[in-house]
């Protein structure tokens, strides 16, 4: 926690004794008392600031946890996965057998055609119905393991997006502020919503540019209207959450005030 420094006492010295008279010495108390109770307050305000950016780092973490949790459930669906392949192999294990009975077969029918007609129509017949099975039992599978696994990390990237509000929200708070140690705090907030939008882009994901283009129902969520602004009417005049996409696909669209 940042402290207020006394000159006089970090010297070693005792306060200066005021000279000349009484009312420059009150006036001197008075600006020295005023100077305490602004540094009081300074310390009080960045007391609270470190106290908000303790609590953002344990949200980190819950969210750290989360992404742990839901990777341990995409290496349960994969052993799944391992499991459904071996049914495969055995399919195709299956379908080795039905191949070489084709064969047997076919060598078989110089010697009795009409005896074995049947009986090679019936190995025909398995052997192609074993064969679509298989490529469709293929396909569903390719389709179910793509489909769960954009749906678990669009899962995990959504649950990361409020850490990215919070510290947009910060940084707001903080520009506000003018004191040297704010600006100090401020520039560590920046720096550490940057790092997050990297971690981020390095997935795929980047925000959604919505303030002054024209209203898109496909990526702005309408929260109200505005008249105030020099932008067209339909444009986003103010962005209330910032919007994301996910490559191609809209992770959240962004909340917007529209220009009346």
């Amino acid at each position: 926690m940042p402290v207020y420094n006394d000159p006089f006492r970090r010297r070693g010295l005792s306060q200066p004794r005021p000279s000349g008279t009484s009312d420059e010495v009150q006036r001197l108390i008075q600006a020295y008392q005023a100077l305490q109770g602004k540094a009081e307050q300074l310390n009080t305000a960045l007391t609270a600031k470190q106290r908000e950016l303790e609590a953002k780092q344990r949200e980190v973490a819950s969210l750290t946890e989360a992404a742990t949790q839901a990777r341990r459930e995409l290496e349960i669906k994969n052993e799944a996965l391992h499991r459904q392949n071996a049914d495969m192999k055995q399919m195709e294990a299956e379908l080795v057998w039905a191949r070489a009975g084709v064969q047997q077969q076919e060598k078989q029918e110089q010697n009795a055609k009409d005896a074995q007609a049947a009986e090679e129509i019936s190995w025909r017949e398995r052997y192609v119905r074993l064969q679509s099975e298989l490529d469709s039992l293929r396909r569903r599978w390719e389709q179910r393991f793509a489909t769960e696994t954009a749906n678990s990390r669009q899962e995990i990237l959504r649950d990361m997006l409020p850490l990215a509000d919070h510290l947009e929200l910060a940084i707001q708070h903080g520009e506000a502020l003018a004191e040297d140690e704010a600006k100090e705090y401020l520039r560590d907030i920046q720096a550490t919503y940057q790092a997050f939008l990297n971690t981020l882009k390095r997935y795929g994901v980047t925000p959604i540019e919505a303030q002054g283009q024209p209203f898109d129902p496909n990526l702005h969520e309408a929260v109200g209207q505005i008249q105030e602004g020099d932008l067209p009417s339909g444009a986003v005049a103010q962005v209330v959450q910032t919007g994301y996409m996910d490559g191609d696909r809209l992770l959240r669209p962004a909340r917007v005030l529209v220009r009346e």
